[in-house]
């Protein structure tokens, strides 16, 4: 590092000026996002040094609430400016620790720092230069370039000139309006309102919209390029604007764009009291409607003004909980879901998200399983009692089903029932694949994987119940391969790495699963049951069997207070010959109704208890001994 900041920086056949943030590249400006080039700017600032994501949050970040995603799909952004050569050899990524600027970084002094990069090339012998030639050429290359953009001009100007109507828009993508103002209500507000449109325009079936999930991660300030966006999303138009709260008034800008030619094709202002929070969303979404199709039918309109509640404070409440559930907070997020049910009673779709809400915390707690789902489920039934075609809450009952009932038809059929009243559904098909898993029908299993990818092609969650499907095929280096794409969209993805190690471990690659550990563990006691389980394994397998112990005690440890932790427990033992505390940890593991057991069937780790009696009588239990495995 140098001892004083300097204003300009040469990398690589970059330079960047740090002072008015600009980075060239061989002598032309780089077009890149401000948050990418405000992390360049501390990376090459600190090169070396590794720079923490809390740095960055702080740095880059420092007056806006943002999630760690933001961090991660910034970088990506910034290792496609930077090109190829970024990954890895130019921003290196450390994981739970941060980045690392890698390159040969040099201060250039002078106000024309491309110029002084040039002056310290050796010279070489100059030769005469041919003036008439090059002017020729130049001038020719003026006259075709000038016809060149005049032709492309005038061709923008008549696409542009086409209506919306008229331009064969089947796929959209609605972002998550921009909040102006801080704060998780805010926050909370853009999501209510994209999917409030996209559930809305979706149901007309006159196209294809973009999941919540597939655009969530857009909703920064500074991080949305309307057009890039929708080029990443492979649709055909983007709707985004910016929402700000102004006393007890909403004010929203919306605009919407042709991805395929950056055509504006609408734009409008609305600006409203909180408590016309419906008619704001009616009225957008039958403009936004109105400026796609030649004409609104009268069922059209319908389907655009259905709401699911009357209360503007109970919608909002339920999508404070919504916030709360992808920040994997489930207990505000749960408070959250049961304010808007003391709000509007007949809310079905809070009733809903209680239960996901009660889910997801059973996924993560290990002592209260049986009053978690318990609950959820008493949700789900007041919900459909409701609202019988609600497809969220059949998707809902379908997950409490087979993750703690193990009633796997009823669970099939209320997938396929969820399924059938919204087709869109991507939570509904990749749960439902991962049932299919769980069984043994694995081609269905791909199917709806695939379907559910067609819904959100940009979806890494899709790729850990896929992986999922490969590795009970046995198909370990595709797996390998699913999980990297992971990786490549979130380099921290600590699934995709947990999976990665576990498809080395069944390949038999234990030096690779103990390098991996090593790497992304600074501290043993740091290591989680999963990663325990592997290593226990892994040590073991490779004559270290002091290492293989002291792991295994410390998972054994774990496993008196943490049903989670016994059953890799018992992954590990089946492994490792032993084959009685195998089956005794799962013997508990039934009793308890560990979510985890749904997967015991066809689990390539236990192999060695497959011929085992009592294995099977825990299958039998679990109603899965009958069950067809499929192909």
């Amino acid at each position: 590092m140098q001892s004083k900041i300097e204003k300009f920086y040469a990398f690589d056949e970059f330079v960047l000026d740090t002072e008015a943030p600009t980075l060239w590249r061989e002598g032309k400006t780089v077009s890149i996002f401000p948050k990418a080039l405000e992390i360049l700017v501390l990376l090459v600032r600190k090169h070396g040094e590794i720079v923490s994501r809390d740095e960055l949050l702080e740095t880059v970040w420092r007056d806006t609430f943002v999630e760690e995603s933001n961090i991660t799909y910034t970088i990506s952004l910034l290792r496609k400016a930077l090109g190829e050569r970024a990954k890895g050899r130019l921003i290196q990524t450390l994981p739970k620790r941060g980045y690392r600027f890698t390159a040969d970084v040099r201060p250039v002094a002078g106000p024309d720092p491309l110029r002084s990069e040039r002056i310290k090339t050796p010279a070489t012998p100059r030769k005469p230069v041919p003036w008439l030639f090059i002017s020729i050429i130049f001038l020719g290359l003026f006259f075709v370039s000038s016809f060149a953009l005049w032709w492309n001009m005038s061709a923008q100007r008549g696409l542009s000139a086409v209506p919306a109507t008229e331009r064969n828009i089947r796929h959209i993508a609605i972002l998550p309006f921009r909040a102006i103002n801080a704060g998780d209500d805010n926050r909370a507000l853009t999501l209510g309102l994209a999917d409030s449109l996209i559930s809305r325009l979706g149901s007309l079936n006159r196209f294809a919209v973009r999941p919540l999930t597939s655009v969530k991660e857009y909703s920064e300030e500074g991080l949305v390029d309307p057009l890039q966006v929708g080029g990443i999303l492979n649709v055909d138009a983007v709707l985004e604007g910016t929402i700000q709260s102004v006393d007890d008034r909403l004010r929203i800008n919306v605009r919407l764009w042709d991805v395929r030619d950056g055509a504006q094709l609408w734009q409008d202002s609305f600006d409203e009291t909180d408590a016309d929070l419906f008619k704001l969303q009616d009225t957008i979404s039958i403009r936004v409607t109105k400026s796609l199709v030649s004409e609104l039918l009268d069922r059209d309109r319908e389907l655009l003004a259905k709401r699911e509640t009357e209360n503007p404070e109970a919608f909002q409440a339920f999508w404070r909980g919504r916030y709360f559930i992808e920040m994997r907070d489930t207990g505000k997020a749960a408070a959250e879901f049961q304010k808007a049910i003391d709000l509007d009673p007949n809310y079905a779709l809070a009733y809903t998200g209680l239960a996901d809400a009660l889910i997801w915390e059973a996924s993560f707690t290990s002592d209260r399983d049986r009053e978690l789902y318990s609950n959820a489920q008493a949700a789900v039934r007041l919900a459909l009692k409701l609202d019988p075609g609600l497809a969220d809450a059949h998707s809902s009952m379908g997950r409490i089903q087979y993750l703690y009932d193990w009633d796997w038809k009823g669970s099939e059929e209320s997938f396929r029932r969820a399924i059938d009243l919204d087709p869109a559904s991507f939570n509904a098909r990749q749960h439902y694949a991962r049932l299919l898993t769980i069984v043994g029908r694995y081609d269905e299993a791909l199917a709806q994987i695939e379907k559910a990818r067609e819904l959100d092609p940009r979806s890494a969650d899709l790729n850990v119940p896929l992986s999922g499907i490969l590795e009970k095929q046995l198909r370990f280096d595709e797996s390998i391969r699913v999980l990297e794409m992971t990786l490549d969209m979130d380099k921290d993805s600590k699934f995709a790495l947990r999976g990665i190690a576990n498809d080395y471990l069944l390949k038999g690659d234990y030096a690779k699963v103990i390098e991996m550990g090593k790497e992304f563990f600074q501290r043993a006691e740091d290591i989680d049951f999963a990663w325990a389980s592997m290593l226990a394994t892994a040590f073991f397998k490779t004559g270290q069997l002091n290492e293989a112990g002291k792991i295994r005690t410390r998972l054994k440890k774990m496993a008196e207070t943490d049903p989670k932790s016994l059953y890799f427990l018992a992954l590990s033992d089946s492994e490792t010959g032993r084959i009685d505390e195998a089956v005794a940890a799962l013997e508990e593991c039934l009793d308890l109704r560990e979510e985890r057991m749904t997967w015991s069937k066809n689990e390539p780790r236990f192999a060695a208890l497959e011929s085992d009696p009592r294995f099977q009588e825990i299958l039998r239990k679990m109603n899965l001994d009958d069950i067809s495995t499929g192909n």
